[in-house]
């Protein structure tokens, strides 16, 4: 049989417990809003280094996949002439036969390169022309390169430039930035993309090269002329 003290004792240890409860939901929300406004500070500012690698080790990571999809494509006898950029969201993307398919680096039957994605908080915009983000494409030529054909050009466009810091200095143990003579959309971009036009990426320093920096670096970051956007270029498929 339950005595007084004992029905007492039962209801003091369930409030007890029902206390310890509350006080931990406090706790958790005081630290998430913590943690929120830790992210909301790193995101309206600088990146820390940390957060500046991480991203700077996964936009390489995505440049080479892309260009080992590229290179399988042109093992299995596709020619760099003959691939096809077309973006997944095109209506188109899944139509023809199987002959233009297999020529599509984003479809599954081709390349099978899924379509790239820059982090929020890795992104510097300064335009919406394009907007940041992946750009893949042959549309001009990189000097060089042993022909003037045009080659094919990744670049992770309007990141941070802690992160382009961070790249370069996992790719040439600086963090040196160089400097174009022109923009990077105009080098690396489609211009069925932008307001502008094309024009080829000249390196050779001993002339008056857009990116001397750039001779025979298959990997780069590199800041306009304007020096208000970053990008990062992999020369995927050369010719």
């Amino acid at each position: 049989m339950e005595t007084k003290t004992e029905h007492t004792n039962y209801h003091g240890e369930a409030g007890n417990a029902l206390i310890y409860v509350l006080i931990a939901i406090v706790l958790f929300a005081a630290l998430s809003m913590t943690l929120t406004r830790q992210t909301d500070t790193n995101e309206a500012g600088t990146l820390s280094d940390d957060r500046a690698e991480l991203y700077a080790t996964q936009l390489i990571s995505y440049s080479a996949q892309a260009k080992s999809a590229v290179d399988q494509m042109l093992f299995m006898g596709a020619a760099i002439d003959d691939l096809d950029f077309m973006d997944p969201s095109d209506e188109d993307f899944s139509e023809g036969t199987q002959a233009d398919i297999i020529k599509r680096v984003f479809h599954p039957e081709g390349g099978g390169l899924i379509k790239g994605r820059i982090p929020a908080e890795a992104v510097n915009q300064s335009t919406s022309d394009p907007e940041p983000g992946w750009y893949i494409g042959q549309f001009n030529n990189v000097e060089w390169t042993a022909s003037e054909d045009d080659d094919v050009i990744l670049v992770a466009y309007q990141i941070k430039q802690e992160v382009c810091a961070k790249i370069n200095e996992k790719i040439t143990g600086t963090t040196t930035i160089p400097t174009l003579g022109d923009s990077i959309k105009e080098t690396m971009i489609d211009d069925t993309l932008y307001t502008g036009s094309n024009v080829d990426l000249t390196t050779d320093p001993s002339g008056s090269p857009i990116c001397g920096d750039c001779d025979e670096m298959g990997s780069l970051c590199v800041e306009n002329q304007a020096q208000d956007a970053y990008g990062f270029y992999t020369v995927i498929a050369d010719q």
